[in-house]
């Protein structure tokens, strides 16, 4: 995936000589009206995400229902470690450190989502950097119609890498069933 994403942008590197500032691309949003208030976590996925930046995404479920974001697709954007997620589901966040980051106008947000990814953005400082660092960052942005399709493409091959996935460990457990009955 890493390598397909890379080559993809590189041509839109080449390719594409006018440059945006993310601001002038992306609006943020502060999370303070999604956080949650019990830190009690359920593992009852029926219920609401909690979401954190970081590596461990969904962190737990909760019962709270006010104050969710269900306002469409956004990328979560973790102030201090950079990481960033693409979300297209309801949610709570736990931390007030992340940003909530939606497209403006003619712009596909799951498109920048993976520039940003291309751009393998991390910090060993431990601040806040979107407003400070990403959003005068400068981007070669190409048309929407270019957008879409690229983002489209990538998100299928996404989708195949998750049944790829999905299949090797059906074939792994079915492998290590025949195994463990070889010799019995």
């Amino acid at each position: 995936m890493n390598t397909i994403r890379y080559r993809l942008f590189k041509q839109v590197i080449e390719k594409e000589k006018e440059f945006v500032k993310i601001k002038s691309i992306l609006k943020y949003e502060q999370p303070s009206k999604y956080l949650v208030l019990d830190t009690n976590y359920s593992s009852d996925s029926s219920l609401i995400p909690v979401l954190t930046a970081n590596k461990a995404f969904v962190i737990g479920y909760t019962e709270e229902a006010f104050g969710k974001y269900d306002k469409g697709p956004c990328i979560i954007f973790d102030d201090f470690t950079m990481d960033m997620k693409f979300v297209n589901f309801s949610f709570k966040v736990k931390s007030s450190a992340i940003k909530i980051l939606t497209s403006r106008e003619n712009v596909n947000l799951k498109f920048v989502f993976e520039y940003l990814s291309f751009l393998n953005l991390s910090s060993k400082e431990h601040k806040r950097h979107y407003i400070s660092e990403i959003e005068p960052m400068e981007i070669q942005l190409p048309n929407y119609c270019q957008q879409k399709y690229m983002a489209d493409f990538l998100s299928k091959l996404e989708d195949k890498i998750k049944i790829e996935q999905e299949i090797f460990l059906l074939l792994t457990k079915r492998k290590q069933y025949f195994l463990a009955h070889l010799f019995i």
